[in-house]
């Protein structure tokens, strides 16, 4: 099965030490009509956490990797993930022109927008330039470090 990374999940590096260990890369890709924001503020980091939210016109870049229902379920009870993203199945766009069912992770109940922390959103930046995402996608990713705290 797949599942769409964006955000810090466009890191391999981090979805591999920190989260899906045997995840692997099987494409670019992109939503559209969304746009990843920061809806859900985290105690922890004093900053918002990423999310997508419907935004008509917008696309979210991303990666599919492919992985296991178990890894997911895995997932789904990581101490981040659980109680604050819902899985969900959406169709993305591959880099074969191709719509391709994955699932990724939204904000349950999302709020703000709240400034990023900017060490978070450089695993992001990171993330975007290791896929050779299009500049003015990462250059929206700079302005959130800019932005952050």
């Amino acid at each position: 099965m797949y599942h769409f990374g964006y955000g810090s999940n466009l890191s391999s590096d981090f979805v591999k030490k920190d989260l899906i260990p045997k995840a692997k890369f099987a494409m670019k890709a992109y939503l559209p009509n969304y746009e990843v924001q920061f809806p859900f503020w985290s105690e922890k980091i004093q900053a918002g956490y990423s999310g997508i939210m419907e935004t008509p016109g917008e696309l979210v870049y991303g990666v599919i990797y492919e992985v296991t229902e178990e890894e997911l379920i895995t997932l789904d009870n990581n101490i981040v993930y659980k109680d604050l993203y819902k899985r969900e199945t959406f169709l993305v766009v591959g880099e074969d022109g191709k719509f391709h069912p994955a699932d990724l992770y939204r904000v349950i109940d999302p709020k703000g927008p709240f400034p990023p922390s900017r060490e978070y959103v450089e695993i992001m930046i990171k993330g975007a330039k290791e896929l050779d995402l299009p500049p003015e996608y990462i250059e929206k990713f700079e302005e959130f470090h800019r932005q952050g705290q």
